[in-house]
């Protein structure tokens, strides 16, 4: 739990960036106190503040949405604190390339984010094969859902994320082997990600190049 002294300090810098940005100092001070929340202490949260103005403000986002979204998929994660400018960059990009916006990602990341982790896929990757997702019209709470099942699915059966999708996409009835290894509640999107691998490779690389974004 944070401090006195340290609510203090985080209060100056909302000051000063109140001052300096679009945003003001009560804005900014609502952005703190979410990131607080979620168990951010002062110098942590001081480092992510501007990487999530910057988004909030490339984006037209609620600040205290913003600084929700991105400290909920930080922890998911496990990224620190130092990772939350790669983070924002890859969302930005990803709303900028996809169909992918905050609302569809928050969705979306809070179903899946914590299993992509143990399935050994990053942020960039996750992202990516939700954006290719909603490209192709499914909406994002069945992408976050139907992506977790079938990373669930995989940790069971042993096989790779990238082996599902060779043998979906190589078979000759796509739809009978994704409903064999997924069941109902993932063939449907394990076969788009199938067909959709080259435009889900696509913007993964987008996702990596996003410094800056």
């Amino acid at each position: 739990e944070i401090s006195r002294d340290q609510m203090a300090g985080l209060t100056e810098q909302a000051k000063q960036l109140g001052a300096t940005t679009r945003f003001t100092a009560s804005q900014v001070g609502e952005l703190q106190t979410e990131l607080a929340k979620l168990g951010f202490d002062q110098g942590q949260i001081e480092a992510m503040t501007g990487s999530v103005l910057n988004l909030a403000g490339a984006t037209g986002t609620d600040l205290a949405e913003a600084s929700t979204v991105v400290g909920s998929t930080l922890r998911a994660f496990g990224m620190s604190a130092e990772d939350t400018g790669r983070l924002t960059d890859v969302m930005a990009k990803s709303f900028s390339s996809s169909a992918l916006d905050m609302s569809k990602f928050s969705t979306a990341m809070a179903s899946v984010a914590p299993v992509a982790k143990s399935a050994g896929l990053n942020v960039e990757e996750t992202t990516a094969m939700l954006g290719g997702l909603v490209d192709n019209g499914i909406d994002a709470s069945t992408a976050g859902t139907a992506l977790r099942n079938i990373f669930l699915d995989l940790s069971k059966s042993g096989m790779t994320y990238k082996q599902a999708m060779e043998e979906i996409s190589t078979s000759t009835n796509k739809n009978k082997t994704a409903m064999e290894l997924f069941g109902k509640r993932g063939a449907t999107v394990a076969t788009v990600l199938a067909e959709q691998s080259g435009h889900v490779e696509e913007l993964t690389q987008k996702m990596y190049e996003s410094a800056g974004a």
